[in-house]
């Protein structure tokens, strides 16, 4: 690691007034998860794409073990600066700790907050808490739905509206800006010119939550294999492949029930790019029952291709442009079967068992242990078993 998690931390010590780190007005806290996943297929491993770099190892912690530390501070009665910092596995393979939150905020009145710097892009319905894993039921959100849209950070500024409709909360969230990740096998993605908006419904045990955004996508392919291969296309196949401008949306809308017997949540989210990227959709559903401590879960999801980067057609006359599509197609059905025990305040033991048959012409959420380019893990069923700890601080 470049820098370690103290080391950040230490920065933010230094750099706030003498009183105020003596002060309540500021905070620290923190969230851990130790993940195993372990694939029962030896030609294969399970990553997340956008999340991790896909390994040898099985088990591999990298999909789901994240550590994270933030600081808020109290900048008078109407404002304050919050900074996270994260450190998990990268799509480069590294771990060097980065800021996930670092922005100010201030209230302009009681009912309305802005928000300027680092933020999370409210894209699902469990972004404001997605590397925060304690706080789902889950090993990991299923990725059938939380793997159609990698980016998380949005570098910009939003306002947080909540008001009360009588026993009803209501939560609206314009926001705009921009955000970039990196690209396994190295590279970037870029979404820039980023609009959007999310609102929230929610009462005592219900929520209910509804969001869209556009943007212009952006990737850079920088892998010796992705040059070679842009270099020998024709312009028009290989402007498809790699560039910028490109009109990108996401839509999503999502429930989540929970009178403190019965778990209920499911969601639904579509992506559509012009280019570079796969058009696709996905959906879960998932069903609890809390019992004391234990809560057993169970559930269903799928992401389906609505279309490819390359016209199939087109794709067809070569196999590099057929590998090329078939690589970034994550469409996969899955039933999942897990535990919850919160076995301390603060901690919580999951295990997940999922049998996962991945889409015709498709990498679903595996990559191979090997020759990629001779693998085919395209209409196949695998098991996939999960196990985490996961602590809050």
């Amino acid at each position: 690691m470049k820098r370690t998690l103290l080391h950040a931390l230490a920065l933010l010590a230094l750099h706030l007034p003498p009183a105020a780190a003596e002060s309540p007005a500021l905070t620290l806290s923190g969230f851990a998860t130790l993940g195993l996943v372990s694939t029962r297929a030896d030609d294969l491993r399970f990553a997340r794409i956008g999340i991790d770099a896909p390994g040898d190892d099985d088990p591999d912690p990298g999909p789901d073990s994240v550590l994270g530390l933030q600081a808020n501070l109290r900048l008078g009665e109407d404002s304050a600066a919050v900074l996270q910092v994260l450190t998990r596995e990268t799509p480069r393979g590294d771990h060097d700790p980065r800021p996930s939150l670092a922005f100010l905020s201030h209230r302009i009145t009681p009912e309305l907050t802005a928000r300027l710097g680092r933020l999370r892009i409210p894209f699902f319905m469990l972004s404001d808490s997605i590397d925060i894993n304690y706080s789902h039921p889950w090993v990991r959100p299923p990725v059938e739905v939380y793997g159609l849209n990698p980016f998380s950070d949005l570098d910009g500024l939003d306002l947080l509206l909540r008001t009360r409709i009588g026993d009803t909360d209501l939560e609206v969230h314009p926001y705009l800006g921009r955000s970039t990740i990196p690209v396994v096998g190295g590279g970037r993605a870029r979404l820039s010119r980023l609009v959007g908006l999310a609102a929230t419904l929610s009462t005592d045990a219900l929520s209910v939550t509804a969001g869209h955004a556009v943007a212009e996508l952006g990737v850079q392919r920088d892998s010796a294999a992705s040059r070679a291969l842009v270099a020998a296309l024709p312009p028009a196949v290989a402007s498809r492949l790699a560039g910028s401008g490109a009109r990108a949306t996401f839509s999503s809308i999502g429930f989540q029930w929970d009178d403190g017997h019965w778990l209920l949540a499911g969601e639904l989210a579509r992506t559509t790019a012009a280019r570079f990227s796969s058009s696709a959709h996905g959906w879960m559903l998932t069903a609890g029952r809390h019992i004391g401590p234990v809560t057993p879960y169970l559930t269903l999801a799928r992401q389906y291709r609505d279309e490819a980067i390359i016209d199939p057609a087109v794709a067809a006359l070569d196999p590099r442009l057929a590998f090329f599509n078939r690589l970034r197609n994550q469409a996969q059905r899955s039933v999942t079967a897990g535990v919850r025990w919160d076995v301390a305040d603060k901690v919580a033991l999951k295990t997940e068992f999922s049998r996962i048959h991945v889409g015709a012409d498709a990498w679903g959420s595996f990559f191979p242990v090997g020759n990629a380019a001779t693998a085919r893990q395209d209409d196949r069923s695998i098991n996939v078993l999960s196990l985490s700890v996961d602590v809050v601080f």
